[in-house]
């Protein structure tokens, strides 16, 4: 499985070996994350980057070189996203060997920012977040990729799919009610391109004036509403009506830079029921540690995922 694939790297040189190609500082190196990427932060002439380790196990060569070049497009387009960076070799993805492993580095450069959270109570926050999706939005109308370069919702959804066997009823049911909808749902290119795909508030920055986003693992083809809908997942416990008016703040930012009509977006309860149903289905089947990423135990964790899976949190008209 792809944890104990991680667990392999040494850290004591494999890390290390990365970022010497892209000529960091080693006495800056720091592991910030292991879990589905490893990823340390280090230093260059004063500036700060990320170096993010994967494996074929985890995500293909091909998958990883598509979403570099679908980041590259969104940077230049003037999106807020952090920028991919060449290695002194002048490539993106740098293969290290270890043993009879071969790992996959890349490096992003550090976008300025705390990790966003639903504790803001300030209209011009969620506002900026709204049009800073947008824009990403906006620069993915115009991005042409070859085909079957990505994954697409289809792609996705099979996989939640391929779960149901061993589930309730309840899940079953659910399942079956959302993808009836789905199935027969229009695309156009105002409403339906290549999305961030894991736009969730631990994949976005906030310095106090702007929204940035970084992360760019999961694109895929899907609506724009899938990616609006998705952070607000995090606030399922909690009734709609108390956090209503920072859902308009943001909504109202978006709509300044792209359209987005009231039919629209009243069908956004069947993107977090969509979302919520793969996130537990996922979990359940691919997170084998005893707890949660946020620590929680894994039961628990699992309980909550699945009530989630079930309750949609925006109100179906």
């Amino acid at each position: 499985m792809w944890e104990q694939t991680l667990k392999k790297i040494d850290h004591l040189i494999t890390p290390q070996r990365m970022n010497e190609l892209w000529g960091g500082d080693s006495s800056t190196l720091k592991l910030i994350n292991n879990q589905i990427n490893c990823v340390y932060y280090f230093k260059r002439n004063q500036m700060g980057y990320y170096l993010r380790i994967t494996h074929p196990t985890i995500r293909s060569y091909e998958e990883l070189k598509a979403s570099i070049d679908y980041q590259n497009h969104l940077f230049s387009c003037g999106a807020p996203v952090c920028k991919p960076i060449l290695s002194n070799s002048g490539n993106y993805i740098e293969l290290i060997v270890q043993g009879n492993l071969i790992f996959m580095a890349t490096v992003m450069a550090e976008v300025p920012g705390q990790i966003m959270n639903f504790e803001h109570d300030d209209k011009l926050v969620y506002y900026n977040w709204g049009q800073a999706l947008a824009k990403l939005h906006r620069a993915a109308q115009q991005y042409q990729s070859k085909p079957n370069t990505y994954k697409t919702w289809q792609d996705l959804w099979q996989e939640s799919e391929s779960y149901l066997a061993t589930e309730d009823q309840q899940i079953n049911q659910v399942y079956r009610k959302v993808d009836a909808w789905f199935q027969s749902l229009p695309k156009n290119e105002q409403t339906y391109g290549l999305i961030h795909g894991d736009h969730r508030t631990g994949n976005v920055l906030f310095d106090g004036e702007q929204i940035h986003f970084i992360d760019f693992d999961e694109p895929v083809y899907h609506w724009f509403l899938a990616d609006i809908a998705m952070p607000f997942l995090e606030l399922c416990a909690q009734p709609f009506m108390l956090w209503r008016h920072k859902f308009d703040w943001y909504i109202a930012g978006y709509r300044s830079i792209l359209a987005l009509s009231d039919e629209q977006l009243k069908t956004i309860h069947w993107f977090t029921q969509m979302k919520s149903l793969g996130i537990y289905l996922w979990c359940k089947n691919n997170w084998h540690e005893e707890t949660a990423p946020g620590g929680k135990p894994r039961n628990i964790w699992l309980n909550e995922l699945h009530s989630m899976a079930i309750n949609p949190i925006f109100p179906i008209d």
